[in-house]
């Protein structure tokens, strides 16, 4: 039997932000679970021109086009795809709210299986119009978190009967770090506190390096490093204004020497490097309505010591001891929880083990197989549902990455009885191997601080 294969609808490198990162991880992932290329993308052009070289890239959508999502519609349905994989932010799609992904969904007649990356906890009511249509189209819809889930179902009113969470994908790093991390970035001797993505104003950065006094006070030895460059968006409309303003206040604090920024974009090699160099990882984010953090993903696996401010991500993946959370804008918190950490050798390592364990399911060969079985799922319920024309939801498929399965057990739900019939509700747990094709470490990793 084929794979199912999915067409995957989102930015795309080398378009510079975070979910295009995302998008070509995931469909990397995919591939090397079903073992051959099956993934394509339709990419959506923002700043950035796509190459036709790209041989994944099969459909190319221009926001400035008005028919671009009908259009788009159009080439899904008389493509290979089996299903469509549309990713999903406000700010992403032209229109009110983004409404024009609308003209996509009530276009489109292959499956859809809709992955929210950003949702509000009190949506006003457009946007929350638009994310209940998208799901009432959509076959399968994705998010991250159980907490994600929950606000599609209280704050959208949208039924959890076809929504599947299945957390992001991590790049597979061993526990043990290397003995001269730091010695290869001139940070030997140094306690080292990052944070890393695009930089921008929405960041919360300034809260923290306004805690950096008290922390060097207690441990002189600190350096805090801002890995990424400034957003290209903002880039383009106040140049490094922002960037400039951070400098500014270190100075301005007396720490401007403990401040290092790495203003380039980094392959994943290098970031992972950064990121294994550093002692305790911050998110100082002053927005609590985040549901996805592809930085926190990042960070639970490479670094394992987290302080955040508690957005909705943070508050689900730092539970039960795997990190620690601090009030929003509250830099005096933030100091008190780093030396916590920075001074304590036996809390730094119990939280970096507790992270790791917790992360070790969410590396991109188990989340690959995840989203492939899931793919599969939902194209099979179209296929049986097709013969009415009917579109509903698909059953619910609960997945708790962090607790094994056997083939055995996921054939046996595979086979579980038909929508709404006794007993129907499908889990899939667990890690699965995955084939590895080719390794994508060379490519440009571009990081908004999702």
């Amino acid at each position: 039997m084929y794979p199912t294969r999915p067409l995957f609808l989102s930015t795309y490198p080398p378009e510079e932000c975070g979910l295009a990162t995302f998008t070509q991880d995931s469909a990397d992932a995919v591939d090397r679970a079903a073992g051959e290329p099956i993934s394509a993308v339709a990419a959506i052009q923002k700043t950035r021109t796509i190459p036709n070289a790209d041989p994944r890239v099969v459909h190319v959508i221009d926001n400035l086009r008005r028919d671009a999502y009908s259009f788009a519609a159009m080439i899904a349905n008389e493509g290979a795809c089996d299903v469509v994989s549309l990713q999903h932010e406000f700010g992403l799609y032209p229109g009110d709210w983004g409404s024009h992904i609308l003209e996509f969904a009530q276009g489109c007649r292959k499956p859809i299986v809709t992955t929210f990356h950003t949702l509000q906890t009190h949506p006003e009511q457009k946007p929350r119009n638009i994310v209940r249509e998208l799901c009432a189209r959509s076959q399968g819809v994705i998010v991250m978190t159980n907490i994600a889930s929950e606000l599609l179902r209280k704050s959208y009113g949208v039924s959890n009967a076809n929504v599947a969470v299945i957390p992001h994908g991590v790049p597979e790093v061993s526990f043990q770090r290397p003995s001269d991390s730091k010695a290869r970035l001139g940070l030997e001797g140094r306690k080292v506190v990052c944070t890393f993505g695009l930089i921008n104003r929405g960041k919360g950065l300034e809260h923290m390096i306004q805690a950096l006094p008290a922390i060097v006070e207690s441990c002189p030895e600190v350096t805090y490093l801002i890995v990424g460059m400034t957003h290209p968006v903002v880039k383009r409309q106040e140049g490094e204004v922002y960037r400039e303003s951070l400098m500014g206040l270190a100075d301005s604090l007396g720490v401007g020497s403990h401040v290092q920024f790495v203003n380039r974009y980094l392959s994943l090699p290098e970031l992972l490097q950064y990121l294994q160099a550093c002692d305790v990882f911050i998110t100082p984010y002053p927005g609590k309505d985040q549901i996805a953090s592809g930085t926190m993903a990042y960070a639970l696996a490479s670094v394992g010591a987290v302080v955040s401010t508690p957005y909705l991500y943070a508050q689900e993946v730092l539970a039960e001891r795997r990190g620690l959370l601090v009030p929003f804008a509250d830099s005096q918190a933030m100091a008190q929880s780093i030396l916590s950490l920075l001074t304590n050798e036996s809390l730094l390592l119990e939280t970096r083990i507790r992270a790791y364990q917790y992360a070790k399911p969410m590396f991109w060969s188990n989340v690959g197989q995840m989203y492939l079985d899931f793919f599969g799922l939902v194209a099979s319920q179209a296929r049986r549902a097709s013969s009415t024309s009917y579109r509903g939801p698909i059953s619910r498929i609960e997945r708790n990455p962090h607790e094994d399965v056997s083939t055995e057990k996921r054939e046996k739900h595979a086979t579980s009885p038909a929508v709404g019939a006794p007993g129907s509700t499908h889990r899939f747990h667990g890690a699965h191997p995955a084939c590895d094709l080719q390794p994508p470490s060379s490519r440009k990793r571009i990081y908004d601080g999702r």
